[in-house]
């Protein structure tokens, strides 16, 4: 009985990986770089504009 459910549960698993695109699938080196340079940028403006709004308070004991 546990055999049956390991073959369902690796058959689901085999059907998603197949249905995902490899990553040289989605990349080539040039869009792989302008990738990574777009996310580092939005992840320092969004850093940027949550430090405006996020705010620490000094803790007293």
């Amino acid at each position: 009985m546990v055999k049956k459910k390991y073959k369902g549960t690796l058959a689901v698993i085999e059907k998603i990986y197949e249905d995902l695109p490899a990553f040289t699938d989605i990349f080539d080196e040039e869009t792989f770089y302008m990738f990574a340079f777009c996310f580092v940028c939005a992840t320092i403006l969004v850093a940027f504009i949550l430090s405006r709004f996020i705010t620490q308070k000094p803790v007293e004991i």
